[in-house]
C-alpha cells in the first residue's frame, strides 16, 4: 500500500492501551548490559519502560521485511522501507517499581511528510502516557522517521568500523563506550526488538545499505543517560529530550559527554568517530 492508497492523516488520533506488571528480571538484566549492580527491588532505570510494551511482539507471520510489525495497522502504511528512531521527549512524574502494574496509552500524535537531502521523509510522533500503579510516571513523546531504499547497488556498502577519534574538548565531563555484537544482541533480546538493521549483516548492509550492524538509538540514549547519572550520583533526572543526527554502528568508539548550561540544563552529546554528533541530548535533574 502505497500513500497515493490512502490518506496517512487518518491515522491522527489513533489510541492504544496496554497493561503488563513491571518486570525485575528485565530490569536486572538491563542494569547487566550497563556495568550496575543487578537488584530486582531498585526503581526502574529512568528509560526503563523501553522494555515493557515491544511492539514487535506479534506473531512471525505479522512481520514485515526489516522484522518490524507490517504497517497499516496502528501505525500508518508509510510509502518508505527505512525506519530509524528519530528522538524522543521525556518527563518523569514519578519512579517505576518491579511488580507494578504498567499501564500505557499511545496516541499517533502527528504525520508529516518532508523531503530531505536523503529524499523524501514521513515522521510519525508517538506520545506514550505510563501509569504505574494507577499514578502518572511517565511521558514520552517519541519520534519515528522513515526514508526511501537506499540507492546503493547490493553489497557495496560494508565497510570497516570508524577509526577512534580523541575526546572532545570543552566537555565537563566525559566517558566513552564501545557496543559491540554481543551488547546489541543483548539489547534486541531484553527489549524483543526484531528490526534486522541491529543484526543481520547482510541485510542491512546490501538492503538498507548501511556500513554495518546499527546501534540502537534508544541504547546510545540509555548509555548516554547511565554515564550522566555516574557522574552525578543521587540526582533525579526529571526530563530528557534527545535528537538522533546520525547512526552509530557496531563496535565504533563513542564518546559521551555533558555540560550544565547556564541555565541549569544539562547539554549531553553521543560523539562519533571524528567528531561527528550522533546524538544531541537535553536533561534536567534534581538534588
Amino acid at each position: 500500500m502505497s500513500n497515493d492508497d490512502v490518506n496517512l492523516q487518518d491515522w491522527v488520533g489513533r489510541t492504544s492501551t496496554i497493561e503488563e506488571v513491571v518486570s525485575g528480571e528485565r530490569a536486572s538484566r538491563l542494569a547487566s548490559l550497563l556495568g550496575r549492580e543487578a537488584d530486582e527491588t531498585d526503581p526502574l532505570f529512568p528509560v526503563g519502560h523501553w522494555l515493557h510494551f515491544s511492539e514487535d511482539d506479534v506473531p512471525m507471520s505479522e512481520l514485515g521485511t526489516d522484522g518490524h510489525v507490517r504497517l497499516g495497522g496502528f501505525m500508518p502504511p508509510v510509502g518508505l522501507p527505512r525506519r530509524m528512531w528519530a528522538g524522543s521527549e521525556l518527563t518523569f512524574h514519578a519512579p517505576i517499581l518491579p511488580g507494578q502494574l504498567l499501564s500505557r496509552t499511545t496516541t499517533l500524535e502527528s504525520v508529516t511528510e518532508k523531503s530531505g537531502s536523503t529524499g523524501p521523509l514521513c515522521f510519525v510522533v508517538l506520545r506514550h502516557e505510563i501509569s504505574a500503579g494507577g499514578i502518572p510516571a511517565t511521558t514520552d513523546r517519541h519520534t519515528i522517521v522513515y526514508r526511501e531504499a537506499a540507492s546503493a547497488p547490493v553489497g557495496s556498502a560494508a565497510k570497516p568500523p570508524r577509526a577512534d577519534s580523541p575526546a572532545p574538548a570543552g566537555w565537563d565531563w566525559s566517558a566513552s563506550v564501545r557496543p559491540d555484537e554481543v551488547m546489541l544482541f543483548r539489547y534486541s533480546a531484553l527489549t524483543f526488538n526484531s528490526h534486522r538493521i541491529h543484526y543481520d549483516y547482510p541485510y542491512v548492509t546490501e538492503v538498507e545499505g548501511y556500513p554495518g550492524l546499527v546501534t540502537h538509538g534508544p541504547l546510545t540514549a540509555t548509555l548516554l543517560l547511565d554515564a550522566f547519572i555516574a557522574k552525578h550520583p543521587g540526582v533525579r533526572v526529571t526530563k530528557y529530550s534527545f535528537t538522533a543526527k546520525s547512526p552509530l554502528f557496531a563496535n565504533e568508539q563513542i564518546h559521551l559527554v555533558g555540560r550544565q548550561t547556564a541555565g541549569g540544563v544539562h547539554e549531553l552529546q553521543a560523539i562519533a568517530p571524528g567528531g561527528t554528533t550522533a546524538i544531541a541530548a537535553t536533561l534536567m535533574a534534581e538534588g
